[in-house]
């Protein structure tokens, strides 16, 4: 199974989430990188957005569709939701930029919360798949 096929067994609810991150991952990189003043940041998130699908695809590969996968979000994302909120703290940029940024960081931040207690639940022995569909595959 891929991963692909994995998030394809999740609930409608959770695979428009993941879409919605998926467009957030991208479009959020690239309306920064259109600003001078944002060029850096969008940079940022492109490169850190980058590694978080690697690595996730990396560890589906590794250890299948359990609630390790937000590991990657976790590393990686939360230090750049840490930077976005010193980022946005100085305002300095035009309101769009201003906006996509603080758009991707709510977005990282919702995603954080539920990868937070995926990753602590894992860690305190939750190995089980995240899905009913991707537990029959995996037996």
């Amino acid at each position: 199974m891929t991963f692909s096929q994995a998030v394809a067994t999740m609930p409608e609810g959770l695979r428009l989430w993941v879409l919605w991150l998926t467009v957030a991952m991208i479009v959020a990189p690239l309306v920064l990188l259109a600003f001078r003043g944002t060029r850096r940041d969008g940079a940022v998130i492109l490169v850190a957005n980058v590694a978080v699908a690697v690595t996730m695809h990396w560890l589906f590969a590794a250890v299948g569709f359990v609630r390790l996968l937000g590991l990657p979000h976790v590393v990686i994302w939360t230090p750049l939701a840490i930077h976005l909120v010193v980022r946005l703290r100085d305002g300095v940029r035009p309101r769009v930029a201003q906006g996509m940024m603080a758009a991707f960081l709510v977005t990282i931040c919702m995603s954080l919360v539920f990868d937070w207690i995926d990753v602590l639940r894992y860690a305190a022995g939750d190995r089980g798949a995240l899905t009913e569909a991707t537990e029959r595959t995996l037996r």
